[in-house]
């Protein structure tokens, strides 16, 4: 990342040590790691994610042996969506053989590493998706691994083959967890919220949808997330839109209330939720879905 600065780099561009530190008092400089800066206002214009990937980065000049990144700081490498962006920075090497760095915003795993499972992506070192997604699935919390799990497909990793590497890890931590997000995992999410929503009413007492339910409108074709045919209820996620561009914002709006309205024609039933329904409001989430099924059973 050409916006990454370290000390000696903006040192040598002319700023002193005291006016690098007032830059940062002032909030024109972000110090992202240690001896490591970025322009503040170009920093806060970046996503949750770009913003770790900025961290590791800086991190990964300033450390003196190659980190190799894993877990949830290798899925955010490798462009994978998360249910929460990691805290601190994940590294993993061979036991007795790495060094603690002396951050307390990195935290070093210990695991035996074959060659095979560590590649180089845009210039950090990590572990493959292959090993990322069994890692995650092995020792995150349920719904975030299933939330990895569920994009296996845009990074080239099948279902069985992460089953058929799992017997590895054969009595150790997280193979029960693991088989059991295997076992949840669906590429038909087309983000995370989709598949938060999903896990949400597999959890609940709800009649189960159909995902990604084709409906046939006047204009064309409409896949609702998650569908009850039998109701002629769809439940919408709305994902994050708040990185595009107005422009763009204004197009996916309008196309969306064109479908919308389209299907509604039809005497379908449209509900939008979004991060908060879904991840802050479950119950009441639920008890709207709930609500809207029994009118439909009422009417029917």
């Amino acid at each position: 990342m050409s916006d990454l600065k370290s000390t000696a780099e903006l040192l040598d561009r002319g700023l002193s040590s005291h006016e690098i530190r007032r830059r940062v008092l002032d909030g024109r400089l972000e110090r992202v790691h240690p001896g490591y800066f970025m322009d503040a206002r170009r920093y806060r214009e970046l996503s949750p994610e770009q913003r770790v990937l900025a961290k590791q980065r800086a991190f990964a000049r300033a450390a003196h042996v190659t980190p190799v990144f894993c877990l949830a700081s290798a899925a955010v490498v490798h462009g994978l969506g998360l249910r929460r962006v990691p805290s601190r920075i994940h590294t993993v090497s061979p036991p007795e053989r790495g060094t603690h760095h002396g951050y307390t915003s990195v935290v070093r795993h210990e695991a035996v590493l074959p060659a095979s499972d560590i590649e180089a992506v845009e210039g950090l070192r990590v572990t493959t998706a292959e090993r990322t997604l069994l890692d995650c699935a092995r020792l995150l919390p349920f719904t975030d691994a299933v939330v990895l799990a569920d994009q296996a497909h845009c990074v080239g990793v099948s279902r069985s083959r992460l089953e058929a590497r799992l017997p590895q890890w054969a009595g150790q931590r997280g193979v029960r967890r693991a088989r059991s997000v295997l076992a949840a995992m669906d590429p038909r999410a087309e983000s995370v919220g989709e598949t938060l929503t999903r896990l949400l009413l597999a959890e609940s007492s709800l009649p189960m949808p159909r995902l990604q339910w084709v409906i046939e409108g006047r204009s064309g074709s409409y896949r609702a997330d998650f569908a009850w045919p039998e109701h002629r209820l769809v439940l919408e996620f709305d994902g994050e839109t708040k990185y595009a561009g107005a422009a763009t914002l204004r197009t996916v709006l309008r196309d969306e209330r064109r479908r919308e309205v389209e299907i509604q024609e039809l005497g379908w039933r449209v509900i939008r939720v979004g991060w908060n329904d879904v991840v802050h409001r479950p119950a009441a989430t639920l008890a709207r879905i709930d609500a809207a099924l029994l009118r439909a059973s009422s009417t029917s």
